[in-house]
């Protein structure tokens, strides 16, 4: 693609973030609950500021825990704007990718529990899966996105959806019970900790999922204009026009749309047990999940190490950034005042996400309705609301 075209284009999103700016106005009344802790308060103005600003188009809610205690449990907007029909405290939500993270909590206890390994080969237990030239495939490899089409162990994709599907199988085939991983997460953590989070959400729960929204083009340029380097535009456009591999992810289902139209909406899916895409609760119980998880009761040591250890940076071949991934989790990295952090855990479709920072004790988990441009490590409301809880871990940054 020529240098002028993507000078125009960079130009009209500039313009468009400019009109923006001009013309906006918050013209509807705020509603924000929740609580904070005194230290964290300007997490409250900026979760507020995402709303007065229209960075948040529908509802969200955002989580943190600090040194073992919650220090902020906030929730505002709509789960649904056309009906006014605001966002609560129960709210429910569509992880997206972040419910990949509890796939991989799934699998990590039945490591712990002696029935499998990391590094045993997927046909020890589930022998079919070795046509096609998988014969050598790991369940590391599998659970890191590092299988076929390519020689196993050689390249990474992202597989957003087929992932799901795949995780299920080891839990069923390797469980004594060979309960299915939505069931398997409800007996060993959802009921055990008290977690209003679902992989298979009974019908009785759909009144309180939230209504998704695609981003409009107004709201795509909006994003790429705040931070055009967040975003590999001209890729993106290369991938839909040539069908690759990015462009198949999104269309190879046709009950899960996401890009074009908005399938998930449909409560019939709620009940699905889809381990990629389909987790649906609170980000409340994401944090809380995850912060048992940060301090260790959820797994042995030795388990923990295996899964937060050793992974494995290469350009995904799907979606072109490089993320260091792990057996079911990944690590992003954010600068703030001059200080890199690490967090892990797993992003999700449209801002949704569910991170621990373990050299600074922290929580966090962040669910919107809204959807947001690409992953949910570049939403700037996600982004801005990180940045106000380390303002106060590490320090404002220097402006």
């Amino acid at each position: 693609m020529s240098r002028r075209v993507v000078g125009w284009v960079v130009l009209v999103a500039l313009l468009a973030y400019a009109v923006q700016l001009c013309f906006y106005r918050a013209d509807e009344e705020l509603h924000v609950d929740g609580e904070v802790d005194e230290a964290f308060k300007g997490v409250r103005e900026a979760f507020s500021a995402n709303f007065l600003e229209g960075w948040e188009r529908g509802g969200a809610s955002f989580v943190v825990y600090h040194n073992g205690r919650k220090v902020v449990d906030l929730w505002g907007g709509y789960a649904d704007r056309d009906c006014e029909r605001l966002w609560k405290r129960d709210t429910l939500n569509v992880a997206f990718s972040s419910t990949k993270a509890f796939a991989a909590l799934c699998v990590a206890k039945l490591v712990d529990e002696g029935h499998l390994k990391y590094d045993d080969l997927v046909t020890k237990f589930w022998p079919e899966f070795g046509k096609h030239g998988k014969g050598n495939v790991t369940v590391r490899w599998l659970l890191g996105h590092r299988t076929p089409n390519w020689p196993p162990g050689t390249e990474t994709g992202y597989h957003a959806i087929t992932y799901g599907w795949l995780a299920d199988q080891i839990v069923r085939r390797v469980d004594p019970k060979h309960r299915s991983v939505g069931v398997y997460f409800r007996e060993e953590f959802a009921e055990k900790y008290n977690l209003d989070f679902y992989i298979g959400l009974p019908h009785c729960e759909a009144h309180r999922v939230s209504r998704l929204t695609i981003p409009s083009a107004w709201d795509t340029l909006q994003e790429i204009a705040h931070k055009p380097s967040d975003f590999n535009v001209f890729r993106f456009i290369h991938q839909m026009w040539t069908n690759g591999p990015l462009s198949r992810v999104g269309h190879n289902v046709p009950w899960i749309a996401f890009m074009n139209r908005m399938t998930l909406n449909n409560p019939d899916f709620y009940g699905i047990e889809q381990a990629g895409v389909l987790g649906i609760g609170t980000a409340r119980a994401m944090a809380e999940l995850f912060e048992r998880f940060r301090v260790g009761e959820l797994m042995s040591p030795a388990t923990f190490k295996a899964l937060t250890s050793d992974y494995v940076l290469q350009r995904d071949v799907v979606t072109g950034a490089y993320v260091p991934r792990g057996p079911g989790l990944m690590i992003k990295k954010l600068l703030h005042n001059n200080v890199t952090v690490e967090l892990l855990g797993h992003s999700g479709y449209g801002g949704q996400n569910v991170r621990v920072d373990l050299a600074n004790n922290l929580t966090i988990a962040y669910m919107s309705n809204a959807l947001k441009v690409g992953f949910g490590d570049t939403a700037r409301t996600y982004v801005r609301l990180l940045h106000s809880v380390y303002d106060v871990i590490i320090g404002p940054e220097e402006i």
